[in-house]
């Protein structure tokens, strides 16, 4: 096994222990987001407002990795130097990816999540609740990526 596909599983094996994470996080939203949707952000205990954020944190992780996992693969596939773009247009060639633009509308997310403040309840809790539909669609990737790995290299 050449040094990248090494890097590749550790970021693999890392992916799995993030994914428990996440879906640890999931888990812990339902108290929060109640609270939010009905329009009492302020009323957050600190340990739901760590939730939160940790749910935050994980799923912008967790996609971050995966994507630092296409790169491996796609230095596999001898295509290292390319931009994203065109490692994600890879990522739907060999079926890990359904839909770039999906890939892309997550991003927006998670992204737009960060902008979102405390004094519109109705546009957090929308944000949230629009990154934890996501998490399947993340989900999906990794399982794909992981199949995809073990039948291709392995």
């Amino acid at each position: 096994m050449n040094e990248n596909l090494q890097i590749l599983q550790a970021k693999i094996e890392h992916l799995r222990r993030m994914r428990h994470d996440l879906e640890y996080s999931v888990g812990k939203m339902a108290v929060p987001l109640a609270k939010i949707r009905s329009g009492c952000v302020d009323v957050l205990t600190d340990d739901e407002r760590e939730s939160v954020a940790a749910f935050n944190a994980r799923f912008s992780a967790y996609q971050e990795q995966l994507g630092k996992a296409f790169k491996s693969i796609a230095i596999e596939e001898e295509m290292a130097s390319v931009s994203f773009s065109s490692i994600l247009a890879l990522m739907e060639k060999l079926g890990i990816i359904d839909n770039i633009q999906q890939w892309g509308i997550v991003r927006g997310i998670r992204n737009a999540v960060n902008h979102v403040y405390e004094d519109d309840a109705n546009e957090l809790f929308q944000a949230l609740v629009n990154m934890i539909k996501s998490t399947a669609f993340l989900y999906d990737i990794h399982n794909k990526m992981c199949t995809f790995v073990r039948e291709t290299y392995t």
